[in-house]
């Protein structure tokens, strides 16, 4: 599997991204980033069906759906985001035990500090974990 070493999300993304976590804290939030060649084009924001502030796992069928409109428009999963409401930015260890999808990069938002959220990006394979990093383009 090719290590993904830069994910580029338009900035429009990222506004949604951010604002999916805003308006779930303090809850975890989470979706995915499909796209082609390691530039996003589609968000999915998805239901964090353990409504937890501390974990979260995707509604299956919002996943499923996602998934197919992925595949459907001859796209990639790209990556996986959910957000730390009060935790690093950094993969925890529960992040890293659950990391199935090789090749994806796993996008972390921060919100220890709500007005000024943190995105970083990792790439998790086999209990390794390295930053990707994330070119954020103006649209």
């Amino acid at each position: 599997m090719t290590r993904p070493t830069r994910l580029t999300v338009p900035a429009n993304l990222l506004h949604v991204m951010l604002a999916q976590a805003q308006a779930e804290y303090p809850l975890e939030a989470c979706g995915l980033l499909g796209g082609e060649n390691g530039r996003a084009s589609h968000l999915y924001a998805i239901e964090n069906q353990l409504h937890s502030p501390t974990r979260y796992e995707m509604a299956p069928v919002q996943q499923l759906q996602a998934m197919l409109h992925i595949e459907e428009h001859d796209s990639e999963l790209l990556a996986i985001y959910h957000s730390h409401p009060r935790g690093p930015q950094t993969p925890s260890p529960t992040d890293i035990a659950l990391a199935y999808y090789p090749g994806v990069v796993y996008l972390i938002i921060s919100l220890q500090n709500r007005h000024t959220p943190h995105v970083r990006g990792f790439f998790i394979e086999s209990n390794e974990v390295h930053e990707v990093a994330i070119s954020i383009q103006e649209m």
